[in-house]
This record gives structure tokens, C-alpha cells and sequence, in this order.
């Protein structure tokens, strides 16, 4: 429950940020997945129950893997713009960054 809370805070919060109007869908979608992918990084714990890490694992690989792969993208396509760039670079997260395929077996 507090974990959908601070996900819609942060989607929220997105979608009302950019002052020169919306932002770009696919930038809108990498914000949303490099927020989720912090969260979820921050939830796990090697003592949680292995049910529990194994499903903060998968949703990590759901919300990293295509951030990771979106972020030298979505840097290149909007070096130009910079309010875009700033968006885009503040949630350019080290968990993002530092994402590696995992097993969530």
C-alpha cells in the first residue's frame, strides 16, 4: 500500500514538473520506470522472507532494465533541450545506472 502511494506521488509530481508544457511520452515513461526502480531497489533486504525477494527482484528487473536501456537514449535524443535533459537526468539514479540483469528465480 505505501509502496503504490509514493509511486503515484512520484507520477503525479511528473506530470505537473515541466513548466514549458507536458513532457515527452517516452521521457514521461523512463521517469516513471527510474522512480519504480529506485523504490523497489530501496525495499530489498537479503532477510526478507525469499518469496518477498523474490518478487521486489522481479519488479527491480521490470522497472531497471528498460531505465537503464532508456537513459543513453533519451540523453542523446534531448541533448538539445535542456529542461528535458535536467528531467531526465535527475532521475538518472545509481540504481538505475548500476542495474545488471539479475535472476528473480
Amino acid at each position: 500500500m505505501i509502496r503504490q502511494a509514493i509511486f503515484l506521488l512520484g507520477v503525479v509530481a511528473v506530470q505537473s514538473i515541466s513548466a514549458a508544457g507536458p513532457l515527452p511520452k517516452d521521457v514521461r515513461t523512463f521517469v516513471k520506470n527510474a522512480e519504480a526502480c529506485e523504490h523497489m531497489a530501496g525495499e530489498w533486504d537479503s532477510e526478507l522472507p525469499k518469496s518477498q525477494r523474490r518478487e521486489i527482484t522481479r519488479a527491480i528487473k521490470k522497472y531497471c532494465a528498460p531505465a537503464k536501456q532508456q537513459l543513453p537514449l533519451l540523453t542523446e535524443k534531448y541533448k538539445e533541450s535542456p529542461q528535458i535533459l535536467r528531467m531526465i537526468s535527475e532521475h538518472a539514479y545509481d540504481s538505475v545506472k548500476s542495474y545488471t540483469e539479475i535472476d528473480a528465480s
